[in-house]
């Protein structure tokens, strides 16, 4: 009994949290990286007691330089997850722009191949959701919410209700201003 109730706990608790880096260059390419037989924006999990700041900048300079840091969170994507996967919580965040004229190159000692690709030919090695977000937060300055890939449909905002600090107390009432 223990056993399956430390397997629900488990699953009912497991998130991952990842990050993503989106690294530019002045002629509008983007830095990607292949994982297996794809290819995608740098990025990594989120280790136990890091930030997902820290995570993105542990990555940004594993790739290019150690002094190299990240900007403002671009996107966040919250994934549900399916069939007793948890879920996740990924940010892009902006890696700002480097100035190259190299098209490809192998990084850390060999084990990474990279290259530069144009921002309008890689929407399948990032998702199209995730790319228009990103570059809809570059142009207006603000950060994108999605869920799913997808933008969160936005419905009416209701004004937040005003509430009491505290319950009127008899006698009190011209001191607490209502």
């Amino acid at each position: 009994m223990a056993q399956g109730l430390s397997g629900f706990y488990g699953s009912v608790f497991r998130r991952s949290i990842t990050v993503r880096v989106l690294i530019r260059t002045g002629d509008d390419r983007v830095l990607l990286l292949r994982s297996g037989q794809a290819w995608e924006l740098p990025g990594g999990v989120v280790k136990g007691g890091e930030d997902p700041r820290s995570a993105a900048r542990r990555v940004v300079r594993s790739i290019l330089d150690p002094e190299s840091d990240v900007g403002r969170v671009l996107v966040l994507d919250y994934v549900q997850g399916i069939q007793g996967q948890g879920d996740s919580v990924a940010f892009l965040f902006d890696g700002g722009m480097v100035s190259t004229s190299v098209t490809a190159f192998t990084g850390a000692g060999g084990e990474r191949e990279a290259r530069f690709v144009p921002l309008a030919d890689c929407g399948e090695a990032w998702g199209e959701g995730l790319r228009e977000a990103a570059l809809e937060a570059l142009e207006l300055g603000t950060m994108v919410e999605l869920v799913d890939g997808g933008p969160v449909s936005p419905g009416p905002v209701a004004a937040p209700s005003l509430r009491r600090m505290m319950p009127p107390l008899e006698g009190f009432s011209g001191i607490l201003g209502r």
